[in-house]
Formats: structure tokens, C-alpha cells, sequence
């Protein structure tokens, strides 16, 4: 018994028997006879899978390895179109979503691939000034008490280093190690969360120019600050942003033209949803995802 379960013949009799029963499961989704079964390997297939390979090895193909190309290019194209007409497409989330996405490509190829004029990289600047402007930025020296070495004498530290420099003592010889150093140039309110944390960030915008002011706790400790100079926001001149518009300008035009597409291809179809069901469902998550 062993031994028949080893032989091949018998394998290739169970799958075969295994896909004649899918068959005719799915009988009812499969259609007489696929479409086409007149299968095309064009100068720009080729061209196609030449190309894809060279992108992915740096180097194109030699004639054997094309030859594979190809083979394996009529493989899939069979496979593919044999799966459709059995419809397993259906009901599987990867597959609508790759086809959902190239409708989406074929929009993107529909477009015009020059770039935007001046006037209109202007006019979409103005429109948008508020994320293109220049950030707030401050520049400041300071000087850093651990609390890790001095634990809770680090601010008692720092107010007696504050009387000193209000005093005209200079800031050379006080305070602790700091990693990051003591002068910052011109840095934006999201560099200084990063670098010290939100409570120094804010801290800081409180702080006038030209005094030496603090504690100022950070993530780190505790800091006394200078400020040296603020610089506020300001609007930015099309040249200083000209490459980050035209991309911005071009995914706002493709995201455009997708839902334009997609509203215009949305009309043809009459749509319900089960709206009670939807809403018993958002009531209630835990219960569903259970289900």
C-alpha cells in the first residue's frame, strides 16, 4: 500500500481528479470557452521584460536568459487566464486591489507629462503659501545641568549659575558635559522637540532675546538659555521651491483627475449598502471582529 501511494501516476490522478472537481464546482463561473487563447509575445513585451530586467540586475539580459523571460512570460499569461476563467479572482481582496490600482495607472498615463508653467507654479504657491512658508527659527547658546549627575540639585545649580551670569561671570566654566553642544543656529520648533522635548521647545518661545533666562527643563535636565536672535515666518520665493512644487503640483493633478475618473465611471452603477447592518457592526466591533 506504501508503495502505491509513492508512485507518481497516482498523484497525478488525485490532482487531476482534485481540478476536474474545482471545475466543476465552479462550473456555473466558468465560461464555454476562455476568450482568447491566441497568446502574443510582441517586439514590445519583450522590450517590456528586457527593460524589467535590466532595472532589477543592472544589466541586460543575454539571449538565453530573454529566452527564459519569455517562457516564463507565456507561463504566467496561461496560468493567469486559466484562473480567470475558473474565477478565482473573485472574492480576493490582493487581486481587486492590484486591478483597482491599475485603473488608477491607466488615469496617471492619461496625463500630461509636462511640467507646470511659472504662472501656474505661482498660482498654486499663492494658493498654498502656508506650507511652503519658512518655519519660525531661533538661534541660542545654553547651558546644561544633568539631572542624572546632580539629581535634585540641578536646578539649584542652575539658579545660582543664572545670579552669576546676570552678574557679568561667563558661561565657559559652568554647567555639565552636553552632547549635542551649547550654540544652536536657526532651528525650527520641530528640530527642538526633537532634540529636547516638547516642555524645552516651549520653554524656549517664551523667552526673550538678549538675556540670559531659565531653568528651562528638557528631556535631559535643565538648561539656562540666551537667545540670540528669532526670525519669524516667512513666505518663500517660487525659485527657492520650484522642484518641491512641481511635484506637489503633479500628485495634486493625478489625485484631481483619479477622482474625476472615478466619479464618471461611479455613475454607472446603482449602489446599496445595507446601512443597518453597517451600523450595527460600527456599534459594535468587539462582537464582529469575533465573528
Amino acid at each position: 500500500m506504501k508503495k502505491q501511494l509513492k508512485e507518481p501516476l497516482l498523484h497525478f490522478l488525485i490532482l487531476g481528479a482534485l481540478i476536474f472537481a474545482l471545475n466543476t464546482w465552479r462550473g456555473a463561473a466558468r465560461p464555454a470557452k476562455i476568450e482568447s487563447t491566441h497568446i502574443e509575445v510582441t517586439a514590445a513585451v519583450i522590450e517590456r521584460l528586457r527593460a524589467g530586467y535590466e532595472r532589477q540586475f543592472g544589466q541586460a539580459p543575454d539571449e538565453t536568459e530573454l529566452r527564459g523571460l519569455v517562457t516564463a512570460h507565456i507561463r504566467e499569461e496561461v496560468l493567469c487566464r486559466e484562473a480567470l476563467a475558473l474565477g478565482l479572482d473573485r472574492d480576493d481582496t490582493i487581486v481587486r486591489r492590484r486591478l483597482a490600482q491599475k485603473m488608477e495607472f491607466l488615469t496617471d498615463d492619461l496625463l500630461d507629462a509636462a511640467d507646470p508653467d511659472d504662472a501656474t507654479l505661482q498660482k498654486f504657491l499663492t494658493q498654498n503659501s502656508g506650507r511652503y512658508a519658512k518655519s519660525a527659527r531661533v538661534s541660542f547658546r545654553q547651558v546644561y545641568f544633568s539631572r542624572e549627575k546632580r539629581g535634585t540639585d540641578a536646578e539649584t545649580a542652575a539658579r545660582d549659575a543664572l545670579n552669576a551670569l546676570e552678574k557679568g561671570a561667563s558661561e565657559e566654566a559652568m554647567g555639565d558635559a552636553f552632547l549635542h553642544g551649547f550654540e544652536f543656529a536657526e532651528r525650527e520648533h520641530d528640530e527642538l522637540i526633537a532634540l529636547f522635548g516638547p516642555e524645552f521647545a516651549k520653554g524656549l518661545a517664551a523667552e526673550p532675546v538678549g538675556r540670559w533666562r531659565g531653568p528651562v527643563p528638557s528631556s535631559y535636565g535643565v538648561h539656562l538659555v540666551y537667545i540670540l536672535e528669532r526670525r519669524a515666518p516667512r513666505p518663500v520665493a517660487l525659485g527657492e521651491v520650484r522642484a518641491e512644487l512641481i511635484r506637489d503640483f503633479n500628485e495634486e493633478r493625478r489625485r484631481t483627475a483619479n477622482r474625476e475618473v472615478f466619479e464618471k465611471l461611479r455613475e454607472r452603477y446603482q449602489v446599496a449598502v445595507d446601512e443597518a447592518a453597517l451600523t450595527k457592526a460600527a456599534a459594535d466591533p468587539i462582537k464582529t471582529a469575533a465573528k
